[in-house]
């Protein structure tokens, strides 16, 4: 009992001081709340530029998307029209008659064509 009689006053005086100390003031409390109140509009205003970002960011990202398809697209025609072309020449260089020119020298008329001096 006489422990808790000596803890008792100073545990008193202890609180005493945590109560005074710890006391705000009107203007605190206010200046306090103006800067929460300033913290949340800019948070307000700054999830508003995320939200805007990230719309602007998704309309970016379907553009590039389209973009690559167009891209996709025209190479795929490229690629067609090669091949295309390539048969088309594989085909035509099976029917070509290559004819030499001096084998169509020699079948002149050499009247015509008078003999060239060496």
């Amino acid at each position: 009992m006489l422990r808790f009689a000596v803890k008792s006053p100073l545990f008193l005086a202890l609180g005493a001081a945590l109560l005074l100390s710890g006391c705000a003031t009107k203007e605190s409390v206010e200046q306090a709340q103006s800067t929460a109140d300033t913290a949340k509009s800019n948070a307000a205003t700054a999830m508003s530029a995320a939200q805007t970002a990230e719309s602007d960011a998704q309309a970016a990202a379907a553009a590039a998307k389209q973009a690559q398809a167009a891209a996709d697209a025209a190479n795929d025609k490229v690629d067609k029209l090669i091949a295309e072309r390539h048969t088309a020449r594989r085909h035509h260089n099976r029917h070509h008659h290559v004819r030499h020119h001096h084998a169509a020298l020699e079948n002149t008329n050499s009247a015509a064509c008078p003999p060239q001096k060496s």
